[in-house]
């Protein structure tokens, strides 16, 4: 017997909105220490372990790896809505580091603000370990198909 409240609508076949964005992990991931930790449709959430080779010269969490999280978390929140025969590419991006990170972890949160045909509009927000916001930014990414050239 089914609930009521489990049944999906007949003809409506539930989407696994992260089946691309983690078919598409990047050797960079394991390399550095982020993972895909949550997402839905469009939106994506990575989370880095913060470990001595990301840390730059005095000891403290690179900034470039605060970017290269939230580049990721907000291509991959497109890429919660994309189709495989598509990529995506980043045009743009801005961050702002709003306060020093506590803990041993960097969560980024990117989600689809403005979805176009082909140039879509992206948000930022990390948080530490302890859950506080500590940096927020913006990206515009071009959707082309896989075979075309950026």
């Amino acid at each position: 017997m089914v609930d009521a409240a489990d049944a999906q609508p007949v003809g409506r076949v539930e989407r696994d909105w992260l089946a691309l964005p983690r078919a598409l992990r990047a050797p960079i991931y394991d390399l550095l220490g982020f993972d895909i930790t949550d997402g839905g449709e469009g939106w994506l959430e990575v989370t880095l372990r913060i470990t001595p080779p990301v840390l730059n010269a005095d000891g403290v969490l690179h900034g470039g790896m605060w970017t290269l999280i939230s580049d990721t978390a907000m291509g991959g929140a497109v890429r919660t809505l994309i189709e495989p025969e598509q990529r995506v590419v980043t045009s743009q991006s801005d961050f702002r580091w709003l306060r020093p990170i506590a803990g041993e972890t960097l969560r980024s949160v990117g989600r689809v603000l403005r979805r176009g045909r082909s140039v879509w509009h992206c948000t930022c927000e990390c948080f530490d370990a302890q859950g506080t916001l500590v940096g927020s930014g913006t990206g515009t990414f071009v959707v082309i198909d896989r075979g075309s050239r950026p």
